[in-house]
């Protein structure tokens, strides 16, 4: 399910080429194939289909010199010098594809979402700008929490589980199971009216009970992160261009006065703009996060010192950052940026610098997600090269860190405005939301 790009006009003459497999069931056979330059991936599935005595519905992704073939063989030789009189050595492997599964309609634009149990992409938590944060089971919507007074902009889960409720019976327990979300959970909200809110989940009366709240800052809040391994630390990032940190137990102890007015742990004042996005560091959690906004830059921020690490220096503001451990370097970061000049930018912590730049959207980024996570039983081996971006284009994509000047897979029926947010649900299950106020699902395959 390769981008369709149109034939490159000014190609002309043919390539040789052979091609190879370590994925699929069937070989091509050992021989040297004569292609014209302007073949697009549709054009290499048709000699495969035909060889190979496939149907027409077994599609290839093309890779050379582990790099994949998104473009005309034309443009991408000549983007990587390579020789056209060369014999090209193609690796292909089955497309990735997408099965879409549940709608879920809101009242308003849906800001963000996020799923509370890894694998479950049934059960999730949106935020939306009509004010309220909402748990489904399905197309079921199980709770509505109403605290905030303008637009929830971003939710966070805390990771670790709440215990149940007080009063709460073996045999109502095990009905929720049955019926709905696994077990009560807990998480934090931001709002454009400037507060953050802790929220508790009860499975038993499928209630979203608000724990407390503090007026964190004197603008709107894009972003908040409950620290992902110990929870104790929530990170807030605004339009006011300040970055904050605060406890999640002062966060969460309720109060007679709500919002209260609770300092945070440490305040960051290093950005000159509204800062979009905030995210904890996978490698070092609560010692390190990193931000970043309006003024294109992302930083580095160590919590305990109060002080900047670093920043990487951009020319285009910056809506959403996501963050995952570096599989080859202990104790270094992987962050993407999902970037206003229609790009998804990779940087890596320990070169402290920008690695790639991803193209293929027709608008701005409003979000990026990697589709990797800890609990994936085979992430080292595959779903660790991949990532979805969401945009105001309308469209979905799924990038591989070896195809920099094209999406792998793009979703654009999912939505039919602009796409605020993407998350990773956990085998292999991505959920994205946006401007036409609904939010969608679909899973990743490689179908042979």
């Amino acid at each position: 399910m390769d981008e369709t790009q149109p034939t490159d006009s000014g190609a002309s003459g043919n390539v040789a080429v052979t091609f190879f497999t370590t994925t699929f069931a069937k070989s091509m056979p050992e021989q040297v194939y004569s292609v014209p330059l302007s073949t697009l991936a549709d054009g290499l599935n048709a000699l495969l289909q035909s060889v190979l005595e496939l149907p027409a519905s077994q599609k290839f992704d093309y890779l050379l010199n582990d790099e994949f073939i998104t473009s005309s063989l034309q443009r991408f030789l000549h983007r990587r010098g390579i020789s056209y009189e060369s014999v090209l050595n193609i690796e292909y492997t089955p497309a990735l594809q997408a099965k879409e599964s549940s709608l879920l309609p809101h009242d308003d634009w849906v800001s963000c979402v996020r799923s509370p149990f890894h694998g479950n992409a049934e059960v999730l938590v949106t935020g939306a700008y009509d004010h309220c944060v909402r748990v489904w089971d399905g197309e079921n919507c199980l709770a509505l929490g109403t605290f905030h007074r303008e637009g929830v902009k971003e939710v966070s889960l805390h990771p670790v589980k709440a215990a149940p409720a007080a009063g709460a019976t073996r045999s109502s327990q095990k009905r929720q199971r049955e019926h709905g979300a696994a077990e009560d959970f807990r998480l934090a909200s931001c709002s454009k009216d400037g507060t953050i809110a802790g929220w508790r989940f009860d499975s038993s009366t499928s209630k979203l009970e608000l724990l407390g709240s503090v007026q964190a800052h004197a603008d709107g809040i894009d972003s908040v992160q409950v620290s992902p391994k110990m929870g104790r630390l929530v990170a807030t990032a605004s339009w006011d261009t300040t970055v904050k940190v605060f406890e999640w137990d002062r966060l969460a102890d309720g109060g007679d006065t709500l919002p209260s007015k609770k300092p945070p742990v440490v305040s960051f004042t290093d950005h000159t703009r509204p800062v979009l996005s905030c995210r904890f560091s996978a490698a070092h959690d609560e010692q390190q996060l990193y931000s970043a906004g309006l003024d294109g830059v992302l930083k580095s921020l160590d919590v305990a010192q109060a002080q900047l690490l670093a920043q990487y220096p951009g020319d285009h503001a910056i809506n959403k950052i996501a963050v995952r451990p570096s599989v080859s370097s202990a104790g270094a970061d992987l962050i993407l940026t999902a970037c206003t000049d229609n790009r998804a930018r990779l940087y890596d912590s320990r070169q402290k610098a920008l690695v790639k730049t991803f193209s293929g959207h027709r608008q701005w980024l409003y979000s990026a997600a990697w589709i990797w996570d800890e609990a994936d039983e085979h992430a080292e081996s595959g779903s660790g090269v991949l990532f979805a971006t969401g945009s105001e284009d309308g469209t979905v994509r799924v990038f591989d860190l070896r195809s920099t000047a094209g999406a792998l897979l793009t979703m654009d029926a999912l939505h039919t405005d602009g796409v605020l947010d993407v998350t990773y649900a956990g085998e292999s299950f991505i959920v994205s939301c946006g401007k036409d106020n609904k939010t969608r699902s679909f899973s990743l395959s490689k179908e042979a």
